[in-house]
């Protein structure tokens, strides 16, 4: 008999982490105002916080101009004057869009998610490296930089990637029951394993992206390729925590979305210098 852990979808992964998470708690300060953030593809979008839940976004210029939507989101306190704030977009399949609100520099950057279809996800991955070129994962992350309340110029600073957290092991412990290890192999891969929890005895190595936020504060974000599933959180190695959100599927027929949020504590291990 095989006591191999099986690979679980998102869904279920969720339920693993719903139980006395370390994640933040979300925060009211947002609720009452109104944010233009103009980005670097030249569209700006107006989001006005009706409420510590609720969100009504507007393109005022640009692409799309005109389209707006009112959307449920979820706000944290990363550190003072920085926001991770994360909604699905409800008009359109399978998108998720996390921001970093960077209210001291007046800065943000907007991860935009989109998990594959069903046809997409299983196929094979041989036939995803011939067809695709150096991704192996269907899932899809576009990152766009922007401005807070000002217009985005050549001048405007940006959160910029970043090849700080390469060689670091870091142990991140998620709830009572729940913790694992990431091994940041270089600026396009890293590697995972679950050392306790639904996932336990799991490793892989997959897609992934990092951006400086300030000293010691990263916005990390994985794609895994076996199960369709975006990672996007932030790390602040100041107070070893990391906090955000996973998404993906809830179950096997590719229908609900699960987006739920994770936060952790975080131990370094070691960090690996190559001469």
């Amino acid at each position: 008999m095989s006591s191999e852990t099986p690979w679980i979808p998102v869904g279920d992964l969720a339920k693993g982490f719903e139980h006395d998470s370390y994640s933040l708690s979300p925060t009211n300060a947002l609720a009452g105002k109104t944010l233009s953030l103009s980005y670097e593809d030249g569209r700006v979008v107006e989001h006005r916080f009706t409420s510590e839940s609720a969100l009504t976004w507007t393109v005022t210029e640009g692409a799309e101009q005109g389209r707006t939507a009112t959307e449920q989101y979820r706000a944290i306190e990363i550190r003072e004057g920085i926001y991770f704030v994360d909604l699905v977009k409800n008009g359109e399949r399978a998108t998720s869009l996390s921001i970093v609100l960077d209210l001291c520099r007046g800065i943000c950057t907007a991860v935009i998610g989109r998990l594959p279809d069903e046809a997409r996800a299983r196929t094979d991955l041989l036939s995803r490296r011939a067809s695709s070129g150096v991704d192996l994962t269907p899932v899809e992350a576009a990152f766009l930089s922007g401005a807070i309340d000002a217009i985005f110029t050549d001048q405007t600073p940006r959160h910029e990637p970043t090849a700080d957290l390469v060689g670091r092991r870091v142990q991140y412990i998620y709830s009572p029951t729940e913790a694992y290890e990431h091994i940041y192999l270089n600026q396009q891969f890293y590697t995972w394993h679950c050392l306790r929890g639904v996932e336990k005895g799991l490793a892989d190595t997959d897609r992934c992206h990092y951006y400086k936020l300030g000293d010691e504060l990263y916005l990390f974000v994985w794609r895994e390729k076996l199960i369709p599933t975006l990672g996007v959180v932030v790390v602040d190695y100041q107070s070893m925590r990391s906090n955000g959100k996973i998404f993906g599927y809830e179950g096997e027929d590719f229908g609900t979305l699960s987006n739920f949020p994770v936060g952790s504590a975080a131990r370094l291990q070691n960090v690996t210098v190559h001469p």
